[in-house]
Parts: structure tokens; C-alpha cells; sequence
């Protein structure tokens, strides 16, 4: 018996009183008449781990360490087992008879990650016996002709195969899923068909230039059309119209704006009636940087108050409703976003696929903020994933603050017992040029930890998919999840303001 732990046993007691209330205050707020039955324990976990996470917890967790007890840097998948765990143990130290706790048994199983491992396997399938994360490959166009690319990749570990809705046709799309269908069955190889739908995302739609390479530069204005025909103003050699025109009208001068992914930034100088002139601030190379058609537009600054789901997307939506596995929306802000995606889905869904799985992909600052939310009425209608699109959320949050998010959705979406698949970039050099760089093998080995890693299309991507392959069957063999120092969460912190 030792009673100088009787301070701390005290300290863990009152954590998990104030965990218990927070956390049931946050269940209220979630609408749970309706929440399938598989998911109910995970509901409540993700409420009490967002009660948790709403305080600085970097004292106790090093106090903790010194005693062997937990230091609750790992209790994600079971917020307050872990917490009545400590209370026991703590209680044996102290020789307090602690009744009232009880060393807690995981559901079904004895893995600390059972919910999250079926959940997964209800989302992506089953995977691959030798490696816990899946591998998910964006389909070039080559894929509704190039049969043996389509097989090569689902022998070299493919599990999942995205079809993006922006780019082909519901033609291509079908040929492509011929292909995988018959790859996976020939292989026999389990291989998901997911289609993306594009949500409102503002790209370049078309381009006019008088320049015969049509690169910009620091210093160089560009038109940001909102008409379909453009001309070219005074002392402007390259004008673009967007797939989303009427974005436009909330922009005003000094407006931030990033393109492909934030190689150019520019600000706008001057509002006309054709569209905004802009200045070139930055590129990401001092030559300038080519511009083309569908690559992305950001406004950083300016919340865009668009539905998500756009006029194309209900007919993209018709064909994934009958030949989708999983079916990703993009650009999902909110609760509310959920909801209307659930009321379309319940009238396109065919009825032997009403419980089809879903992937929200989280690109915005909005997002990040309602993320819990986002998660919470998702989950709680259906298998329910979030994919981490880190190309489109850097170029909006900054590449400052990306490492410490994504560090953090992995964290809410492991208490959620919700997979996470992380994307864009992922191999970027490898897949493109054949030759990968240090900072790309250090970037898979950090995706590991993530339930899916996802790769773009690119000239070398059979290759990308073995390597990340290789990668991960050595790498999970060290870790498979890694404690975290307990400071509150921003996002945490706003579920209570």
C-alpha cells in the first residue's frame, strides 16, 4: 500500500466524473433515436473521448508513468474502461477498496481494436492477411482499356480501386469496373469498387491564352472568368472560367486564391464585369508554373455556400448507386451535408443496397471544426468512413497546421472506431518519375497508422503499389498505433463553446 498515490487516485476519479457528464452532454446533442444498433457502444465512445480531449491532460499522463499504471496515451478505443482501469489499479496501490470500477473486457473479442477492425471490414472489405492497411489506387483512363495494368495492380496488393467522377464518363467508368471485376476474379483478389463523386469543387473548366506555353509567374495577372466566352483584357495573356461560376460572386479584392493545389497563389486586384483580374504572388517554381484545365481553384478565406451535392453529381450518383462498393463525397462540411446525402442516397439506393458504406472526405476548415459531428451522423445511419485529403485541406488550412490535424482526425476517428484513409501525394515522385524521395517512404510509413493509404494515377503506379506494399509489411511489424501527450484538442474545445 503506498497512500502517496491517493492524490492522483483522486485526480483520475474527478477526470472521469467531469469525462462522464461532458460526454453525456454531447450524446444529447447527437440525435440517437435512429443510430444502428452495431454502433451505439462507438457513439458514446467518441462523445467521451471528445469530453476528454477538452483539457490538457499532459500533468496527470506523466504523473501516471512513475506508478506503471496507463498513461491513457492509448485509450482511444475505450475512453472510460481505460479510465476505470487506472481507478482499480491506482486503488490497489493505495489499498482503497474501489468497488464501484471493474477491469473492463473488450465486446466479441480481446483485441483493443475489434470494433475498428470489423467496422473497416465493413467499409473496404477484408484486406490482406500480412498487412493491416489497405491500399486504395485512383484509375487512370488507361484502366477501361489496359486490362493487364487493372490486374497488375490488384496482384501487387490493390485493394480497393477509386473511380473519380470528375474526370471520363459513366462509359469509361463501366469499362473500368469490367476490368477490376474480372482482375479480382481471376486473381482472386477481393478488390472494392469505390466512386467519388466531385462535389462542388471549382476547377479550371476551360482556358484561353495568347501564350504558346501557357505558364504563369510572380508578377503575371491573370482573368478568372465567370462567362463561358472569354477575351482577354489589357495586359492579361491567360483567362480561365471555373466549373463553379457562381463561386465568383462572393469574391472580393485582396481575395486569396490558390490553384493546383497551392503551385500558384495569387490575390485579386480587380472586380469587372467578365471576372476578377488577379495577380500572380507566388509560384512554386521561379520559371512559373503551366496552368491546365480541372486542376482545382481555392479560396482559402472565403466559406463557399455551396450544396454538396451539384446538379452532375445526382447523375454520377445514379450510376454509383448500381455499380458502387463505397460511394466518397467530397467537400462534406457538416452534419447538415450528411443529412442530405442521406435523404438522397435513401431514394437512389436500389433496395438489396440500402446499407451501402460511405466515405466523407474532409478538405476544409469547416470540416475540421464538425468533424466529430460529421462522424456522428454518418456512422450512425450506415458503414461510414473518413478519407483525409490532404492535398485540398493543406492548400486551405495551411501546410503549417496539416501535420497537427491529421494527427488529430486520427486520433477522434480510432475513438470513433471509424477507418481513415489517407490521402493525395502519397508516392507522389515514384508513381510520376519512377524514383521515389526520403520525405515519400517516411510519408507511408507515418499513413500506416491509418486504416487505407491511397494512391494517384501516374506512369509508374504498379510500382507505387508494391513499394507501399513492401513498406508496409515491414513497418507494421514495429508499430501499430503510437501514444500521444494528451493536450486539449481545438476541436475538442468547440464542441463545448
Amino acid at each position: 500500500m503506498n497512500k502517496e498515490a491517493a492524490p492522483l487516485l483522486n485526480d483520475v476519479k474527478q477526470i472521469r466524473q467531469q469525462v462522464t457528464e461532458d460526454g453525456e452532454q454531447i450524446l444529447s446533442r447527437w440525435q440517437q433515436d435512429n443510430v444502428r444498433e452495431e454502433y451505439v457502444q462507438s457513439l458514446k465512445n467518441l462523445a467521451y473521448y471528445m469530453a476528454f480531449r477538452r483539457h490538457d491532460h499532459r500533468e496527470i499522463q506523466n504523473t501516471l508513468i512513475p506508478w506503471g499504471v496507463s498513461s491513457l496515451g492509448r485509450l482511444e478505443p475505450n475512453v472510460s474502461g481505460n479510465l476505470d482501469a487506472v481507478i482499480k489499479t491506482l486503488g490497489y496501490i493505495t489499498g482503497e477498496a474501489e468497488n464501484d470500477t471493474e477491469y473492463f473486457k473488450y465486446p466479441d473479442s480481446t483485441d483493443r481494436n475489434s470494433l475498428l477492425n470489423k467496422n473497416t471490414k465493413m467499409l473496404l472489405g477484408e484486406g490482406n492477411e500480412h498487412r493491416h492497411t489497405q491500399i486504395m489506387v485512383t484509375m487512370p483512363s488507361e484502366a477501361a482499356k489496359d486490362y493487364e495494368l487493372v490486374k497488375n495492380l490488384v496482384v501487387s496488393g490493390m485493394n480497393s480501386a477509386r473511380i473519380n467522377c470528375a474526370h471520363d464518363d459513366s462509359n469509361t467508368w463501366k469499362q473500368m469496373i469490367e476490368n477490376i471485376t474480372k482482375a479480382s476474379e481471376e486473381t482472386n483478389n477481393p478488390c472494392r469498387i469505390l466512386m467519388d463523386i466531385s462535389g462542388p469543387k471549382v476547377r479550371i473548366k476551360t482556358l484561353l491564352t495568347s501564350k504558346r506555353n501557357p505558364k504563369l509567374k510572380a508578377g503575371e495577372y491573370f482573368l478568372l472568368s465567370n462567362q463561358e466566352a472569354m477575351l482577354l483584357p489589357p495586359k492579361v495573356n491567360v483567362a480561365i472560367n471555373t466549373s463553379v461560376p457562381e463561386v465568383l460572386k462572393n469574391v472580393d479584392i485582396d481575395q486569396l486564391i490558390k490553384i493546383d493545389d497551392g503551385q500558384i497563389e495569387a490575390r485579386v486586384t480587380e472586380i469587372e464585369d467578365g471576372g476578377l483580374i488577379c495577380k500572380v504572388t507566388r509560384t512554386s517554381k521561379a520559371k512559373g508554373v503551366k496552368i491546365k484545365t480541372e486542376k482545382g481553384i481555392n479560396f482559402p478565406d472565403l466559406d463557399i455556400n455551396l450544396n454538396v451535392l451539384t446538379e452532375k453529381d445526382m447523375n454520377d450518383l445514379d450510376f454509383a448507386a448500381e455499380h458502387a462498393d463505397i460511394i466518397a463525397f467530397s467537400f462534406v462540411k457538416s452534419a447538415d451535408d450528411i443529412k442530405y446525402i442521406e435523404n438522397t442516397l435513401q431514394k437512389k439506393l436500389p433496395s438489396d443496397k440500402k446499407n451501402m458504406p460511405i466515405i466523407a472526405k474532409i478538405e476544409t476548415t469547416e470540416a475540421i471544426e464538425e468533424i466529430p459531428n460529421i462522424i456522428a451522423e454518418a456512422a450512425s445511419r450506415r458503414p461510414f468512413g473518413i478519407m483525409l485529403a490532404r492535398g485540398d485541406l493543406a492548400v486551405e488550412i495551411g501546410y503549417e497546421r496539416l501535420s497537427e490535424i491529421q494527427e488529430e482526425l486520427l486520433w477522434i476517428c480510432e475513438a470513433a472506431h471509424i477507418p481513415i484513409i489517407w490521402a493525395t501525394q502519397v508516392l507522389e515522385s515514384l508513381i510520376k518519375t519512377g524514383i521515389p524521395t526520403r520525405s515519400e517512404i517516411s510519408d507511408v510509413v507515418a499513413g500506416s497508422r491509418a486504416e487505407c493509404i491511397m494512391l494517384n494515377k501516374g506512369d509508374y503506379i504498379v510500382e507505387g503499389v508494391k513499394t507501399v506494399d513492401d513498406i508496409l509489411n515491414k513497418s507494421e511489424d514495429h508499430n501499430y498505433k503510437k501514444t500521444a501527450m494528451l493536450r486539449a484538442l481545438n476541436i475538442s474545445k468547440s464542441m463545448f463553446e
